[in-house]
């Protein structure tokens, strides 16, 4: 099997090509740039093929289909804005997540290019900060609702895969994604914001003290974890529903990842805000005014077999061996 990933230099796209390497898959990247040295250096370059290009630009797009001769294709490419970014680049952000999206499936259907499923990664963004009628986001149930410009273009991306793949009678499947963070992530240019697990490991490594503006608690999902679920529904054979959400499945907090990452390095200091200080007193950005509910996995458990492996303790045990 051979796996073309778009965005693939970017966090999600260098976590999954680790995950089908180690299964014995050739995986190849389409991106804008390629991956640091630092990033090609840690994944090795057998079996792995870097392709450069612009999800926008159809001519690139199909010299990166034909080059690469992929079975299936991960659609990851995409801008993560704040709302500076939103404010600033508006079209840049729909051209790339809208846009890119309906280029890539065009190319595959008009190439003829024997892609058997195309996976398109989306986020639980598309479902805003209202809460679920439930304790969690089902995708049956829960309304989706974006908030900010980038769950409007992943919602707009999800509705755009899946119309073109019945046009084009292509095997499209969605990934809501949650919350993620762990090994790959660095900072791309194309998001805003590293996570704050990402932001707050930086600070203990550089014994800078951390103000969190809160807890921020949400089913956090490590990037193996996250890796492993796209890998099941990539390789699956029973899917029964073109859209998946892929959670974490346990609630946790920046609190306990903070007193995790405190007992590795002595000497370096956490707080949460207090109730007074400025909101500019923190030094930990989170683009979220509230907490996140949680995704209901039910349907992927149901469909793959997958569950997280990962807990916390392991997730702070696995990134402290990752940046050592």
């Amino acid at each position: 099997m051979t796996t073309l990933i778009t965005g693939g230099a970017g966090f999600v796209g260098l976590a999954l090509a680790e995950r089908l390497r180690a299964d014995g898959e050739q995986v190849v990247l389409f991106d804008r740039a390629a991956p640091p040295a630092a990033m090609l250096a840690r994944l090795g370059r057998d079996s792995l093929g870097i392709l450069l290009g612009d999800i926008r630009c159809p001519i690139d797009v199909d010299a990166a289909l034909r080059s690469a001769n992929a079975d299936r294709v991960v659609h990851a490419a995409a801008i993560t804005p704040n709302a500076e970014r939103e404010a600033r680049e508006p079209m840049a952000v729909v051209d790339v997540n809208i846009g890119g999206t309906a280029n890539l499936l065009q190319r595959c259907a008009v190439g003829r290019s024997g892609v058997r499923r195309v996976l398109v990664l989306s986020s639980v963004a598309v479902y805003g900060v209202t809460p679920p009628a439930g304790t969690r986001y089902d995708e049956a149930t829960s309304v989706p609702a974006p908030a900010a410009l980038y769950g409007i273009t992943k919602l707009a991306s999800e509705q755009t895969a899946l119309r073109l793949g019945a046009l084009y009678r292509l095997d499209v499947r969605v990934a809501r994604l949650g919350p993620v963070y762990g090994p790959w992530e660095y900072a791309t240019g194309v998001r805003d914001a590293l996570s704050p697990h990402a932001q707050i490991m930086a600070a203990a490594i550089g014994g800078q003290p951390v103000v969190l503006p809160r807890a921020m608690r949400a089913d956090w999902l490590y990037s193996r974890d996250a890796a492993g679920a796209l890998a099941a529904l990539l390789a699956g054979d029973a899917l029964r529903h073109t859209l998946y959400n892929v959670g974490g499945q346990a609630m946790s907090d920046l609190v306990q990842w903070c007193e995790g990452l405190a007992a590795n390095y002595p000497g370096w200091s956490w707080r949460l805000l207090e109730a007074g200080e400025p909101a500019d007193a923190a030094t930990v950005r989170y683009n979220l005014p509230v907490d996140r509910a949680g995704l209901c996995i039910d349907r992927l458990r149901a469909d793959t077999g997958w569950a997280p492996a990962v807990s916390l303790a392991a997730a702070v045990e696995d990134q402290m061996a990752w940046q050592a």
